[in-house]
């Protein structure tokens, strides 16, 4: 059977088409949305190239793309003010790696007959470790930082004390709504993680605590604002007067400022990412010795080769403690991939 021939006339397709295989496959639309993104930055500036079938598509210009990108710089935010920054090696390694994706799914339908990218080393780093990992005194100075006594603080205290408590992940904290939580039983049922994939974490007892509190002293106050009919959603955002969030759900980006915010707050010398109370709730589980197919579960990791990563985070903390405390443990160690906020030491 003859290879259909692709050029760019066909690029709109054959992206489409991907991108509803690999849906279908249960990858999470964020992650979809910049699999698109990036293959169209990729099949663009193929065509400046005047490389016009992706058979014609070779390791010269992998390579000649990958110091493109390597080249390429972007401004965050508007206006010429903004400082220009270049990719980091890893988000180049992601792109790359999205780019051999494209194309061993391509040969698979019989498309194209090699890979380009075959020859440029991409494996990803399976043992890269956390960037942030906050200490269980830095976690408690920003979980009590935000006021318990107005409706915004005792809601914020709420979405903080439950990401920590279950490890959840922003989208997943925005997507709760009020009956996937049972105060009673203290659990949390995830329906849609990512992947698709459903699951029950506990919640805890300080957290079902500061959820009580803000469900019946704060969010009847917040969802007031809200111009539609009453919605389900478990956290509500505060848009401010006249705005479309205002009383709606708290979507991901809020729960990231939230966390940011409250960051500042506190006191903390730089700003915590949502992201960095998932990595803390595995990292203190394991330093107590909870096993790691334990926490696999309640992460929703699909492979516990994710969850190990944690497990080294642990290992290594252990291992400071014990240069630091040990008669003969040669003083503390240097330990650049993991960052313990020096304000707040590990006990």
């Amino acid at each position: 059977m003859k290879t259909p021939r692709l050029s760019p006339r066909d690029f709109d397709g054959v992206l489409s088409s991907y991108v509803a295989v690999r849906r279908g496959e249960g990858l999470a639309e964020g992650t979809l949305v910049y699999r698109r993104l990036y293959l169209a930055h990729f099949l663009s500036w193929l065509k400046a190239e005047s490389v016009d079938d992706l058979r014609r598509a070779g390791p010269e210009e992998a390579r000649r793309y990958a110091v493109a990108l390597a080249r390429h710089r972007y401004r965050i935010g508007r206006g010429e003010a903004t400082p220009e920054r270049e990719l980091s090696p890893e988000t180049v390694k992601v792109r790359l790696l999205i780019v051999r994706d494209l194309f061993r799914w391509l040969m698979t339908r019989g498309l194209v007959l090699a890979d380009p990218t075959a020859s440029l080393r991409l494996s990803r780093n399976r043992d890269r470790l956390p960037r942030q990992v906050l200490s269980e005194a830095a976690v408690e100075t920003l979980l009590v930082a935000p006021s318990a006594l107005t409706p915004i603080g005792m809601r914020d205290r709420a979405a903080l004390a439950l990401l920590y408590s279950t490890g959840l992940r922003r989208a997943e904290v925005s997507a709760l709504d009020l009956n996937d939580v049972d105060l009673t039983e203290e659990l949390v049922h995830v329906r849609r993680g990512k992947g698709g994939k459903p699951r029950l974490v506990p919640l805890g007892q300080s957290a079902a605590e500061e959820l009580r509190r803000y469900l019946t002293r704060s969010r009847p106050h917040l969802a007031e604002g809200h111009r539609m009919p009453r919605t389900p959603a478990l956290f509500v955002g505060t848009g401010g007067p006249g705005r479309r969030n205002q009383g709606g759900r708290l979507l991901p980006d809020g729960v990231s400022l939230l966390v940011r915010r409250t960051s500042a707050k506190a006191g903390l010398p730089r700003p915590v990412m949502a992201h960095a109370l998932r990595h803390a709730f595995a990292t203190h589980l394991l330093r107590a010795g909870a096993d790691v197919r334990h926490v696999q579960r309640l992460l929703g990791h699909s492979s516990v080769v994710t969850t190990e990563t944690y497990t080294a985070v642990a290992v290594k903390d252990l291992a400071e403690v014990h240069a630091r405390s040990h008669p003969r443990g040669g003083g503390p160690r240097t330990r650049k991939p993991v960052r313990l906020d020096p304000r707040f030491p590990a006990p």
